[in-house]
């Protein structure tokens, strides 16, 4: 700690997916923005490793972390040991000011899709028309439409041939693909006014979520880009990229730790919960999962010194006291998993489908 912050305490408030600090208090001396970088640092290096660091100490100060809802993060740092407690007291203060919602990620979906449904009626005002919705991908809110009450309300011959064409492969490919940002078409609604032209406006928003407008002449597509689509939707799509990101399968129970090497990047975790008896505890899985990476991945991979792959040869495996190591191959990736000790062969492809189409690379 700074020489002029000895015997105050300092509070940090973060955001944890970025771990940029969002207030410090008291506000002066600030904290330099590297050590609050190392701190946070320092708490998601142990969580990688399998350690829920609440509490440390250095020849200056004590520090406590605390992380509440996955989206902010606490850090105090005091000259003499504080307990844990004073982070929720602080957390609880911020949500007695500032309310629940506006500190987490929104869980109440049903509320969430009535705040959308307002916003697009205010949207579609703005924009000369009632006939909006949001079109979602396969992940967020199980890949619904969620529109204004004249869209609801359009006959399924009209409302189906849109949705086909909304989802269809040449809007970029999909809710999820990666088309263009925005497209202008000319349609007809084959049951409510199959001889008058209408304007479908295509906007994606985020990968796998599309907004859409049936309208006339006006808006034009270049003010709804420049102005609308920004005063509308800009203070939302951060709120709404989890819901339009699709969710994966959930790891299976059995996986004790994980190392994936995809296309030159590297994920890794490992599970707390799993496993038999405490054969392999935690903290030493992200060690076991080294020595399987040392043992097996140089076998077979040739940018690490390896042979390559035999023709055929798809999945390895080692089977000691404490755990099974498995090991994964194809051309643009390598899977290491490390399961209970005993487990049989014959799961072992499977699981490891599994854990591929958990971590979305599958």
């Amino acid at each position: 700690m700074p020489e002029e912050e000895e015997g105050a305490p300092c509070l940090l408030c973060l955001a944890t997916a970025s771990g940029l600090p969002l207030f410090c208090r008291p506000p002066r001396p600030q904290l330099p923005f590297s050590l609050v970088g190392a701190l946070h640092g320092v708490h998601l290096f142990g969580a990688m490793e399998g350690a829920e660091l609440r509490q440390a100490a250095t020849p200056t100060a004590h520090v406590t972390w605390g992380t509440y809802g996955n989206s902010i993060s606490l850090i105090l740092l005091s000259p003499s040991p504080a307990p844990a407690r004073i982070l929720d007291s602080a957390f609880g203060a911020m949500v007695l000011v500032l309310g629940l919602d506006e500190l987490v990620p929104v869980r109440n979906v049903e509320r969430l899709k009535r705040d959308l449904r307002d916003r697009l009626q205010r949207f579609g005002g703005a924009a000369h028309t009632d006939l909006c919705c949001l079109c979602f991908g396969s992940g967020g809110f199980g890949g619904s439409v969620l529109g204004t009450p004249r869209w609801g309300a359009l006959s399924g011959a009209d409302s189906a041939p849109l949705r086909a064409l909304m989802m269809t492969s040449s809007w970029g490919g999909g809710a999820n693909g990666r088309g263009p940002a925005a497209r202008d078409l000319p349609v007809f609604l084959p049951n409510s006014s199959p001889q008058v032209p209408h304007r479908l406006l295509l906007l994606r928003l985020l990968p796998g979520l599309l907004l859409a407008l049936l309208c006339g002449p006006r808006p034009s597509l270049q003010l709804l880009l420049a102005q609308l689509l920004p005063q509308f939707w800009g203070p939302l799509l951060e709120q709404l990229r989890g819901c339009a990101r699709p969710r994966p399968p959930p790891m299976p129970p059995e996986v004790l730790g994980y190392l994936l090497i995809h296309r030159g990047q590297t994920h890794s975790g490992i599970s707390k919960g799993a496993g038999q008896g405490g054969s392999l505890p935690p903290h030493l899985r992200a060690a076991a999962l080294r020595n399987l990476q040392k043992l097996l991945a140089p076998q077979y991979r040739p940018e690490l010194g390896g042979r390559g792959s035999p023709p055929g040869l798809r999945l390895c495996y080692v089977s000691l006291p404490t755990h099974t190591g498995c090991c994964l191959l194809r051309p643009e990736l390598l899977l290491l998993l490390l399961l209970p000790p005993g487990t049989p062969r014959d799961p072992l492809n499977p699981t490891a489908m599994r854990v591929l189409s958990a971590l979305s690379c599958g």
